[in-house]
């Protein structure tokens, strides 16, 4: 009989997309294995973690036979996981039950969540990591005639029969990628009926990158500094087959697109089959982290055909001394400036990017950071930093007193929030988080953001600490009962339903933003007429943010010129003074309705904003948006 290989994999909760990175695998092995047709590799995905509880059913049916009737012919079933952040816990925890029902399972673990084999070696029943690049390695592991060759494969981690960790040499990267066969060879992406299984697909054009940053292990862990790329004839062929295939949205699984000079040729050929097939709908990637006339030329370009979701400038930190930690040298504010001014005005859905909590910063400067980009980028992404195996911050955590706590529904996944380490303390670190909450609610969740804007703009009064201000004033009047309120990281992981509770009561929310902010301007001698003009901009927030019931449409009167202060406000301009000196004018606001029903968490409060309509012809025209 054949050999029995199964390879798990499982999607994010964020992106449904097929298996490619097993599939790979599955394909180098394929074209290359001396045993490939004594082989038979299934590619396992699950969805989510309920799917995993479907397939052990099945595997407790009819799988396990299947593997113990290899064993009895004396051949050894296979089980092989990719491991990334995900999927650890849940990967950990079936890895667990699959050994316990068959010990004989030969274990093998690969992805970039494993790469520090010694946490997972001994204490989990696996038998192999693979360290590195994982399609050669692996091939040669199932050729292998059984574990006295294991030292000879480079890129393999596993104990010896004395429980001694052991590393075969290191496996050199392959720097003709082509070599490796398409993973779409082995990939289903349509049904029966020829409609498509997935909406969205993630695709390699290169590997590799320039940057070692200390918080990430992209460059200092499986994948290597140095990047190489696929031909374009390989990738091509590829995208016309995933077009073909009805897959609307392309991600780019490349750590810096833009940076090699073929990239532009990449984003040309994404444009014309758009032009040609409609498809793909929208593309996105991790941008270049020099972001070069080029990268503004790839990202102008697919924004003028309606493909770029966002764009994203990786900033991570202002800080000169998380910087300096970080082995990451930012764009100087007179370079990311003029960019970002640039992408506004032509309609660029352009984003800073921050991480809290790195070593090296502390909560007064990241509020400072802040209150800089929040003057400078229509839209800022903030992240915890989560401490990860395989990164030089996870190695030197005891030289840099670093303390974290579990992430949430991780578990064994070793995903760690850091909140404290020696440049702040575990107060100030969970204070930041904090501030996420509030910075998601308020600002991605479409309470306040103009007003926000506005604040930064005028820089009369610091923003951060408001946010805080406020989100301490909501979780006062909104929050449930059972929320320990003083508890920082029970906020942030809770803070979903926060955001409800706040949007289920808009009078009550928004007389309590109103006597915040007055009372923080007052407090920072802010002259009354700026406190007047807050007062109209936060008037305006009200009635542009997210609604419970239906879609619904209305006319409004302002008491100033609130379209033109809202276009002003939404290309990152401070509106001229007299834009607010009681001009009537009536707006029509369409607002999608859908709260509690359609849009459940905060990330998602831009999508479900009013809208300011322009009445042509009779014809709704969009005429602002922030």
């Amino acid at each position: 009989m054949q050999r029995p290989v199964w390879l798990f994999s499982m999607d994010s909760d964020q992106f449904n997309a097929p298996p490619t990175t097993t599939a790979a695998l599955t394909a180098y092995f394929r074209h290359n294995g001396r045993s490939s047709a004594a082989t038979d590799i299934e590619l396992v995905h699950f969805r989510n973690s309920e799917d995993i509880e479907t397939w052990l059913a099945q595997w407790h049916e009819q799988e396990r036979q299947t593997a113990l009737y290899a064993l009895h012919e004396g051949i050894r079933p296979v089980i092989g996981f990719s491991f990334y952040t995900w999927n650890a816990a849940e990967f950990l925890e079936l890895l667990a039950e699959l050994k316990q029902s068959l010990p004989d399972l030969l274990a093998i673990a690969g992805g970039p969540h494993v790469q520090q084999a010694e946490d997972y070696l001994g204490t989990d029943p696996i038998d192999l990591v693979i360290l590195g690049e994982g399609e050669i390695t692996f091939c040669e592991l199932l050729d292998a005639s059984g574990p006295e060759q294991w030292p000879d494969i480079p890129g393999l981690a596993f104990l010896d029969e004395a429980g001694e960790l052991q590393r075969s040499p290191e496996r050199e990267r392959a720097r003709d990628l082509d070599q490796f066969p398409s993973p779409l060879e082995v990939l289903e992406l349509t049904d029966a009926n020829g409609e498509p299984l997935y909406e969205s697909i993630s695709y390699e054009t290169s590997r590799g990158c320039p940057f070692r940053c200390a918080f990430c292990e992209w460059g200092t862990g499986a994948i290597g500094g140095k990047m190489y790329q696929w031909s374009m004839e390989r990738i091509r062929a590829d995208w016309e087959t995933i077009a073909a295939a009805g897959i609307k949205d392309l991600w780019l699984a490349d750590s810096n697109f833009g940076a090699l000079k073929q990239d532009m040729e990449k984003a040309e050929i994404i444009v014309d089959l758009k032009q040609r097939t409609g498809l793909p709908v929208s593309f996105a990637t991790s941008w270049s982290k020099k972001h070069s006339r080029q990268v503004q030329s790839i990202a102008l370009l697919l924004h003028q055909h309606k493909l770029l979701p966002h764009y994203q400038l990786a900033l991570q930190t202002l800080t000169p001394e998380a910087l300096k930690l970080s082995n990451r040298q930012n764009m100087s504010s007179n370079q990311y400036e003029p960019i970002a001014r640039h992408m506004s005005a032509e309609g660029v859905p352009i984003a800073a990017e921050l991480i809290w909590g790195l070593p090296g910063d502390n909560l007064p400067s990241f509020e400072e950071n802040l209150d800089t980009l929040l003057a400078t980028f229509p839209n800022i992404n903030i992240f915890g930093y989560t401490l990860l195996p395989g990164t030089e911050f996870y190695r030197r955590r005891e030289e840099y007193r670093i303390e974290t706590i579990p992430v949430a529904g991780y578990g064994k996944a070793k995903g760690e929030y850091v909140v404290g380490c020696h440049t702040f303390d575990r107060k100030q670190g969970e204070e930041g988080y904090f501030l996420i909450s509030a910075h998601i609610l308020l600002v991605h969740g479409h309470i306040m953001p103009t007003t926000v804007r506005w604040l930064a703009l005028q820089g009369v009064a610091p923003v951060s600490p408001l946010l805080r201000l406020i989100l301490r004033a909501l979780l006062e009047h909104f929050a449930a009962a059972s929320l320990d309120c003083e508890d920082r990281m029970a906020v942030y992981e809770q803070r979903d339903d926060l955001y409800l509770r706040c949007l289920k009561e808009p009078n009550k929310l928004y007389e309590l933003l109103q006597d915040i902010t007055e009372q923080w301007l007052i407090q920072h001698d802010v002259e009354p007429g700026l406190r007047e003009q807050a007062r109209r901009v936060l008037a305006l927030d009200a009635e542009l943010s997210p609604r419970w019931g239906e879609e619904c449409r209305r006319q409004l009167s302002f008491n100033f010129s609130a379209s033109q202060v809202h276009k002003a406000l939404a290309a990152m301009e401070l509106p001229a003074a007299e834009l607010f000196d009681g001009n009537q004018e009536s707006l029509t606001i369409l607002t999608p309705g859908g709260v509690g029903e359609l849009l459940l968490v905060a990330d998602g409060g831009s999508w479900m904003k009013g809208e300011i309509l322009a009445e042509e012809l009779g014809q709704p025209v969009l005429l602002a948006s922030a």
